[in-house]
């Protein structure tokens, strides 16, 4: 209350329930004298609530950054929601474009956008053993979830793209050359049919200033070789020595899926909660390799 001085109080930072399901599978295929092969699934799905904020108060920005997005904790929401500028839009949720061909754009970040929970993550571990030589390999895969890439707003807006040469001799229409999965109209309701360019659409949307951050949300959906390695048991016959192994790792190796054509989905600007789902400039991810070396005594 004003009447008690004080400016400010803590209090709790509310409930969030989280729900999930983990199951894993353990199997040896085959197995012989000299050759063995054992599979490892495992599969894992996890739905979070904010059950409960503040009755006074019951939504709250986490973290935002003075461009794009918003990070949002709300009640009676999944944790983790993300809100920027969107397409202004029709009771029939279809998005307006303006005369100049433009789509017309909310004037603050009012439009849910993204939310970096995954649907669901899996993986699958294998390896392989033939006399002293192994194989072992292990995929990733992660199924659902999105982030807004400012990278990309600012990319796009300068024309760096291989999606921005579409429209630069002026013939692009909004909904039929880019965004086909919307339905513009114009402001009569009419489908919309004026072309402009693609310079004049992408500095529009893009660029640092308050992109359209609706524009620029990526899947994070992808299947990746997360590591392989390939090793030798060296025959030995020592009273000190049990064994050798050495091995050949590589690590982070390749996509076998990636539904973005632009982004790294694992890549953060930081390690707070609201770094979720927002990607800028972050610096490449590593691919690697090493050899190891093993001695049991």
């Amino acid at each position: 209350p004003v009447g008690s001085g004080a400016s400010q109080y803590f209090t709790n930072g509310g409930n969030v329930e989280n729900k999930g399901i983990e199951a894993l599978l353990t199997t040896t295929p085959v197995r012989t004298t000299d050759f063995r092969w054992d599979v490892n699934v495992n599969w894992a799905l996890n739905r979070n609530l904010v059950t409960e904020i503040s009755d006074e108060r019951p939504r709250v920005i986490i973290g935002n950054d003075p461009y794009v997005r918003e990070f949002v904790v709300e009640q009676g929401k999944p944790f983790g929601e993300i809100y920027s500028r969107g397409w202004l839009r029709d009771d029939q949720n279809r998005v307006i474009v303006d005369a100049n061909g433009m789509p017309r754009i909310t004037a603050g970040r009012t439009v849910r956008i993204a939310n970096f929970n995954p649907d669901w993550t899996g993986g699958i571990s294998t390896s392989f053993a033939y006399k002293n030589f192994s194989l072992s390999a292990l995929i990733e895969h992660r199924q659902g979830g999105e982030l807004v890439s400012m990278t990309n707003a600012m990319l796009f807006a300068q024309g760096l793209t291989e999606q921005t040469l579409v429209g630069r001799d002026g013939g692009l229409v909004f909904g039929r050359d880019v965004f086909k999965n919307e339905t513009a109209v114009l402001e009569d309701g009419t489908p919309n049919n004026i072309a402009i360019d693609a310079e004049t659409f992408w500095t529009g949307i893009g660029g640092r200033n308050t992109p359209v951050g609706e524009a620029f949300v990526e899947s994070a959906t992808n299947t990746r070789l997360r590591e392989l390695t390939v090793g030798y048991s060296i025959p030995i016959k020592s009273q000190r020595i049990s064994s050798i192994q050495v091995s050949l790792v590589g690590r982070n190796l390749f996509f076998l899926h990636r539904a973005s054509d632009s982004i790294e989905p694992d890549l953060m600007q930081g390690v707070s909660p609201d770094s979720e789902g927002f990607q800028a400039f972050p610096p490449p991810t590593t691919r690697s390799y090493g050899l190891n070396l093993r001695v049991d005594f």
